[in-house]
């Protein structure tokens, strides 16, 4: 009887000890990313791109809303960037009418190898130095409304049917009228900061998007020299 009780009580003690031990080992874990988010901060900004396009005498346009992060994180390595660069958000779709359609994508290029361009269209205007920190704490705070300079553009796109993937085409635009007759006419992007949500219409525009972006393909970017491709982040982040 008195073997147990001693048994007993060793048991408890061993399991206090436990605990205990796991108690500091779990406040360890959350003082160590406490002080990495403080060390390696990340900054969040939105802005909404409005496209716009004159069909016939009336404006047409179609809009998003992308948020963009700017995260600090450590170099191990010489040449590593000290700031990582991501966004979540959805190209822009137009609807023109008559099957018609433009799609503002996630990228720049004439054939959108700049898969980049969502995270610095409006780094660019602000002309912000982000190795600053004064500078890179300033994001979530960037107001203004401004029209994008031609050499700014995203890439453009169009579905003779929205439904199959496989029609897509690149144009520019200055090739409007080219592509959609004489009554269709270019009137510009604007961009302007914003606090709105982010938007997801995409899909009910181009319905095959889902399947695009799905699993880690959908995530990946994959470039062929002086060639247009489909990829997921083109459309959807």
């Amino acid at each position: 009887m008195i073997d147990r009780i001693v048994e007993s009580r060793c048991s408890e003690r061993y399991g206090v000890r436990r605990m205990k031990w796991l108690g500091i080992a779990f406040a360890a874990v959350v003082a160590g990313f406490a002080l990495y988010k403080i060390s390696y901060p990340t900054h969040t900004y939105r802005y909404r791109m409005t496209v716009n396009v004159e069909v016939d005498g009336q404006m047409r346009s179609g809009s998003s809303v992308i948020e963009a992060h700017v995260s600090k994180q450590p170099v191990f390595l010489p040449g590593v960037n000290p700031l990582g660069y991501s966004e979540r958000g959805e190209a822009v779709f137009v609807d023109l009418g008559g099957q018609r359609n433009i799609v503002a994508l996630l990228a720049s290029g004439p054939y959108a190898e700049g898969a980049a361009y969502p995270s610095f269209v409006v780094l660019q205007h602000f002309r912000l130095n982000l190795f600053d920190d004064r500078q890179l704490a300033s994001l979530s705070q960037l107001r203004g409304r401004w029209d994008l300079p031609s050499k700014d553009l995203p890439t453009l796109a169009t579905f003779s049917n929205p439904g199959d993937p496989t029609t897509a085409k690149t144009l520019q635009a200055d090739q409007l009228e080219q592509f959609f007759g004489p009554d269709v006419r270019w009137r510009g992007i604007v961009i302007e900061m914003t606090t709105d949500a982010v938007t997801h219409v995409i899909e009910s525009k181009l319905p095959w998007v889902t399947k695009l972006t799905a699993g880690l393909a959908g995530s990946n970017v994959f470039v062929s020299p002086g060639k247009f491709t489909l990829n997921g982040p083109y459309f959807k982040r």
